[in-house]
């Protein structure tokens, strides 16, 4: 019997962003701004601070060593606009920074308005302060503070010795597969449209003995992991666990068809802050949708496959306006306040 792990696309992280298909996170980030978001759902997005922070501390969870080979540290944090202004050099030349004349340096602090406010010294000066971030770029790895990775370690060890993490995030053994980051693209039909759909899973837990699989996401907050509901509801990482099972279910029906006896469990979030560096972990089943009441209100969300089929009616038409508004004659204020 294959593995799942044979299934996988095992390309770079970098390659899998890279394909050449639809993701949760562009869907969500329809969800999440609607109709505003059209002009820009497929531009990059840059990753922030508390983003990096996430990606270093998911990458010693799932994929142990290899962390060491993909990072580097130094013992001093960049401000996010020094760290954009490097960025940029970098992405310019390769050249040490001793190389360069201030002149082409502030040049290029003036491509990427870097504090154009400040004096060509005061902006040169300061800049050069983070010689060590530029000069680590250079090695290809990508850069991170000792704190940044002090703290992610000391994140992960309380993981690995913790009793109930400890037997979500193991090793291979028993019957037991713990299959990290694995990578998957599957066709699917969207109104008469076929695309395809990419996912990478943080864990996939399978389970021979009982013949289950269980999809494991690993989340980083900046407020404390018992408060994750907020975050799930306004990220719509519903989304992520309805694709993502949807994905797999299909993967099994049209190629990894020996595990078609096999039951997909509910998603699990595993949601930790920095904040107090205590995990929690959440339990959530996408097959019948996102709807929950409180009190007398029921709130229900739209499932990826409307919310896609929107996307693409808007891009087909190259839409000025979201659908239910009209631009060839009066629109019904009172109906439209009242959907």
């Amino acid at each position: 019997m294959k593995s799942l792990r044979d299934y996988s696309l095992n390309i770079s992280e970098q390659e899998y962003h890279n394909y050449p298909a639809w993701s949760h996170s562009i869907i969500a980030r329809y969800a999440r701004n609607g109709f505003d978001a059209i002009a820009t759902l497929h531009d990059k997005i840059e990753p922030n601070a508390a983003m990096r922070f996430g990606s270093l501390f998911d990458s010693i969870i799932t994929r142990g060593k290899e962390t060491l080979d993909r990072y580097t540290v130094i013992n001093q944090s960049v401000p996010e606009a020094e760290r954009k202004a490097l960025d940029y050099i970098a992405s310019i030349t390769s050249e040490p920074l001793d190389e360069l004349t201030p002149q082409f340096i502030m040049d290029r602090c003036d491509e990427c308005q870097y504090q154009t406010r400040w004096k060509f010294d005061a902006r040169f000066k300061h800049l050069v302060e983070f010689k060590e971030y530029y000069d680590k770029l250079r090695s290809g790895k990508e850069v991170v503070s000792e704190k940044d990775w002090n703290d992610a370690v000391q994140m992960a060890n309380i993981f690995h010795h913790d009793p109930y993490l400890k037997t979500i995030f193991g090793k291979d053994g028993d019957g037991i597969e713990y299959i990290y980051q694995p990578q998957y693209v599957v066709d699917w039909d969207i109104e008469g449209e076929n695309i395809k759909m990419k996912c990478m899973f943080d864990l996939l837990i399978v389970n021979h003995n009982e013949k289950t699989i269980r999809p494991v996401d690993l989340k980083t907050s900046d407020n404390p992991a018992y408060s994750f509901a907020d975050n799930f509801i306004r990220m719509r990482y519903d989304l992520e666990a309805e694709v993502y099972t949807d994905i797999l279910a299909r993967l099994i029906e049209t190629e990894a068809t020996e595990y078609q006896d096999y039951t997909i469990l509910p998603y699990l979030f595993t949601d930790v802050s920095r904040s107090d560096m205590v995990p929690v972990t959440f339990e959530y089943d996408p097959k019948n949708g996102f709807s929950y009441s409180k009190g007398d209100k029921v709130y229900q969300y739209k499932g990826w496959k409307e919310l896609l089929a929107e996307i693409l009616v808007y891009e087909e038409n190259n839409a000025r306006v979201p659908i239910g508004i009209v631009t060839d004659g009066p629109n019904d204020l009172i109906e439209i306040l009242s959907r």
